[in-house]
């Protein structure tokens, strides 16, 4: 039987088989590690407000269970209240008398996940273009309409596409290199705000929203809107492919000095992805896909498709430790109390995980280093009368 498990199958990964239920001695040496969770029941709080607005009865399907926003809304608020008044020893008592917990299957339906990060980036910005200031953020453009393909057929699940009609049809939307390139936006007053930087413009698309300080010294948000629907192309992963940086040194610090050594190849290399970000300003946040702010260090981005969007959870991964001056010192595995506020064109499948760092350098730090494979994503769900269905359930028990 153990032989059996040790090289499972090709299975077609759904919400239904995403995530299977676990036991909580899985985790149990390394629970207390993350005692400071102050932060997390912030972000819980956010998830509040996020079920709130669904329908009572509306489902959340943590695998092979299904929830409704209501019991969702129970859940994390117990959770955030438990988070910021109980001692390490009776919260995890807490979890495990009255909450389920969830495995996601990973890459490999043995629960090995990678994760990446990202962070708030902070840009150089004008509202008044100039040859300092070159560079657009754009705003949704009028023209870019989006169809939920469901509307004609269930078959189509909850696909969409994205597009804009020219003589009656429906076409795809410009991609990067139209856009940035061939100007085909320019003249339409969509600008917001002009930035100095095109590689840092180009990884504000990547994070999805940021700050830009202005001459002034006033510094305005700008979040997510909207993209062109093209398929999201990773530029490292195309310079790996060149051997222009090896797969082991690949990382943001590494990327980015290589777009600044090589300007001439560095629009080829930028418009290799042809996915496009549109903007809008944001008085607060950044938001994630469900409309709530991320809370640095706890919120992460997995695939919306096939993980609750909104649930507690949690990553166990190994994270970098800095000196005063930048440099690692060391890298320590840790569990981190995480809520799946987010989502990401590159984050598919049950094996990603990109966790938000906040704002600041030490995000940025960590975020431009973070890409660990062989961690693990769980999510936290109330536990019922019943055992949780599902034959890694008994699988797990057997071995615990």
């Amino acid at each position: 039987m153990i032989a059996g498990c040790s090289s499972a199958p090709e299975v077609t990964v759904t919400d239904e088989n995403s995530l299977k239920p676990v036991a909580w001695s899985q985790v149990a040496n390394v629970l207390q590690q993350d005692a400071e969770l102050a932060s997390w029941a912030t972000a819980l709080e956010a998830s509040v407000g996020y079920y709130e607005k669904l329908q009572p009865d509306a489902q959340v399907r943590f695998g092979p269970q299904i929830y409704t926003a209501a019991e969702m809304v129970a859940a994390c608020k117990d959770l955030a209240e438990a988070a910021k008044s109980m001692e390490p020893i009776p919260f995890r008592d807490h979890l495990k008398k009255n909450y389920w917990l969830f495995q996601s299957v990973g890459s490999n339906q043995q629960g090995d996940v990678m994760v990446t990060a990202y962070y708030e980036p902070l840009l150089r910005g004008s509202l008044i273009q100039s040859k300092t200031y070159a560079y657009p953020i754009y705003r949704r453009p009028p023209n870019l309409v989006e169809a939920e393909l469901s509307a004609w057929s269930p078959d189509y699940g909850d696909k969409r596409i994205v597009g804009r009609i020219e003589k009656g049809l429906l076409r795809p939307y410009f991609d990067r290199k139209s856009i940035d390139q061939d100007l085909v936006l320019k003249g339409k007053k969509l600008e917001i705000v002009w930035v100095n930087d095109p590689i840092d413009l180009f990884l504000l698309h990547i994070q999805g929203s940021g700050r830009i300080m202005l001459p002034s010294g006033s510094t305005m948000r700008v979040g997510y809107a909207a993209s062109n629907g093209h398929p999201y192309q990773s530029i490292g992963s195309l310079l790996i492919k060149e051997n222009q940086i090896s797969s082991e040194n690949m990382n943001l610090p590494a990327l980015r000095q290589w777009l600044r050594d090589n300007p001439k190849q560095r629009d080829r290399v930028l418009f290799s992805n042809p996915s496009y970000v549109f903007f809008r300003k944001i008085e607060e946040g950044p938001f994630g896909n469900i409309a709530v702010p991320l809370t640095g260090e706890r919120s992460m981005a997995t695939d919306a498709n096939i993980f609750p969007k909104g649930a507690p959870g949690m990553i166990y991964v190994t994270m970098p430790e800095f000196a005063e001056d930048g440099t690692v010192t060391n890298w320590r595995a840790q569990l981190r109390f995480t809520v799946n506020q987010d989502t990401g064109g590159a984050i598919l499948g049950p094996g990603r995980v990109d966790y938000f760092m906040g704002f600041g350098e030490q995000a940025l730090r960590t975020a431009g280093l973070m890409k660990q494979t062989g961690s693990s994503l769980y999510f936290i769900a109330p536990s019922r009368a019943e055992e949780p269905t599902g034959f890694f359930h008994w699988l797990g028990k057997l071995f615990h």
